[in-house]
């Protein structure tokens, strides 16, 4: 029988998202960045934390609703998950500004793969905008930059099941998933905007890296201010 009812955060979220203070400590003692972290972390907005919940068809629902995830599979051969995107909403049904798209970024070890089981998939691949549909499958190789969003003109929510495969790590997983939408989840429900810090812990931790950090330091900017 499913059950409904609040999601907690995992251990690691709490650590992480309610003080830069605490990821200013991932940094480690000896970090000649440490001083700047936190002088900067003063500027960092603190938000409550707003648990997600579960519906009654299994499915941990965040931004209201409009934007659900559940997990399918996870084993040796990869993590995968279906998500639904509601048409309309501004939070996933008015294109690529829909607040729940994922920042344009790329994977260091994983690859992706999107197969789309409802409505019209928009994905921005390394500059070029492309669309899916029902029973289109889309690869994406590690490097290879890339975000999508359900398309505004389609008639239909997006119901698209999502694979990543490889790393050295859990990468892109259900708690890495968990941690990352219902914060952000949470800001756009208190009108504030993410921190860049717990962005790029969440990049780091899933073994991304953010396309649009200046002079392709997405990487960098894992390692110096995600760690």
């Amino acid at each position: 029988m499913t059950q409904t009812g609040s999601i907690k955060y995992s251990q690691r979220i709490k650590e992480s998202v309610p003080s830069s203070s605490n990821i200013v400590d991932r940094l480690g003692g000896g970090c000649n960045f440490k001083s700047l972290h936190m002088a900067l972390s003063l500027f960092v907005p603190k938000p409550t934390l707003i648990a997600p919940r579960r519906t009654e068809d299994g499915a941990i629902a965040y931004f209201g609703g409009a934007f659900k995830v559940s997990s399918i599979k996870d084993d040796e051969d990869g993590y995968t998950s279906w998500h639904i995107l509601a048409r309309g909403s501004p939070h996933s049904g008015v294109g690529r500004k829909s607040t729940s798209t994922p920042p344009y970024h790329w994977h260091i070890h994983q690859t992706e793969t999107f197969e789309v089981k409802q409505g019209t998939m928009t994905y921005l691949f390394e500059g070029d905008e492309k669309k899916a549909t029902k029973g289109d499958k889309v690869t994406i190789t590690p490097g290879k930059k890339h975000t999508f969003w359900s398309d505004p003109e389609s008639d239909e929510d997006l119901v698209v099941d999502i694979t990543v495969r490889g790393g050295s790590g859990p990468g892109f997983d259900e708690r890495l998933q968990r941690n990352l939408f219902g914060y952000l989840s949470s800001v756009t429900e208190q009108g504030s905007t993410p921190s860049l810090f717990q962005m790029l812990v969440f990049t780091d931790s899933a073994e991304t890296a953010l396309t649009d950090i200046p002079f392709g330091l997405g990487l960098w900017a894992n390692v110096i201010l995600g760690r």
